[in-house]
């Protein structure tokens, strides 16, 4: 790839911001003397001052010197204003990126807008379901596969939709089919991918029965799992148990909800069944205290061990 000068790079998907990154620095750390050529900065606490110094200095025996600024949109206005007089002529041989974990850049920030008109933005926001089923297609491909469009979709509705955790358990598939070039549906269904699914399909219930000791059993035996993958699992089911109750609001036939819903038809009647221990009102309440954890998580602002029994506490009304 051919390297910019600058690149400020932000999204909700930590995954493809990640990716981002390193292929940048692929391109740009080369040779012996990558670690003289790397500097960090953290955007909260930037001198943009010094910044611009760094990045005015020749690399070290390299073609580039590359500096990541993270927690970008941290970044204080006065830093931002020098930072945007710097895009205005950035020093070709240094690569400047910014990373930012918000969903869009401020197009009110005075360096935002220079490196808009620079063509400096890129977003990595998270994927709609279609455009995750082609990543996963694409990524299973890179790694020598074929995937059936069936188990591709399962795939999804087990792992959820966050990039990391798909690319996770598509690695684990990847190994379970062995030498075999394509991966089926039955694959997934056999490699014990979908265990936690269900364990997480029973949580639901408990919550959805308002039995917090039932919930806390459940949750209990997801101990092992990372506690952003459960809070995805979790959100992927009420998001769509949310989409069913308003297409039973409509009149929608049941035949039709899967296809509206990218649902499997075997899998369809346990989600309406489910729909059903839940109001329109307490689904929507489920997802906004649900995005609400997933901040906390991204942000560190509670502590990580306290913040699934919590949306659990409220999402059982206590």
């Amino acid at each position: 790839m051919a390297l910019k000068s600058i690149y400020y790079i932000y999204g909700t998907d930590d995954y493809l911001v990640d990716e981002s990154l390193a292929r940048i620095k692929k391109e740009a750390l080369t040779g012996g003397f990558a670690s003289m050529n790397y500097h960090t900065y953290e955007g909260k606490t930037l001198d943009a001052g010094e910044l611009v110094a760094t990045a005015s200095t020749m690399p070290a025996f390299a073609e580039w010197r590359l500096i990541v600024v993270k927690g970008a949109e941290a970044m204080k206005a006065v830093q931002e204003k020098v930072l945007a007089e710097y895009a205005k002529n950035p020093s070709p041989t240094t690569c400047l990126v910014f990373i930012s974990n918000a969903a869009k850049a401020d197009k009110g920030s005075a360096l935002v807008k220079a490196l808009d008109e620079g063509g400096y933005l890129k977003a990595c926001n998270r994927l709609s379901d279609p455009e995750i089923l082609r990543w996963i297609r694409e990524e299973a491909g890179r790694q020598g596969k074929s995937i059936a469009d069936g188990a591709a979709k399962r795939l999804l509705e087990t792992a959820g939709n966050r990039l990391r955790d798909i690319k996770g358990e598509l690695d684990k598939l990847v190994l379970y089919v062995g030498e075999k070039p394509a991966i089926e549906e039955a694959d997934v269904e056999e490699s014990g991918l979908e265990c936690r699914e269900e364990s997480i399909f029973s949580l639901s219930d408990a919550i959805g029965k308002k039995d917090l000791k039932e919930a806390f059993r459940l949750y209990g035996k997801l101990s092992d799992e990372e506690p952003l993958k459960v809070l995805g699992a979790i959100s992927r089911q009420m998001r769509t148990l949310l989409k069913i109750k308003a297409l039973q609001a409509k009149g929608t036939p049941p035949q039709k909800i899967p296809g509206l819903t990218g649902l499997f038809p075997k899998y369809a009647d346990d989600y309406i069944r489910r729909s059903r221990l839940f109001s329109e009102k307490e689904l929507k309440t489920a997802m906004t205290r649900l995005l609400a954890a997933d901040t906390d998580f991204k942000t560190g602002r509670a502590p990580v061990a306290s913040i699934l029994p919590r949306v659990i506490m409220e999402l059982c009304g206590k």
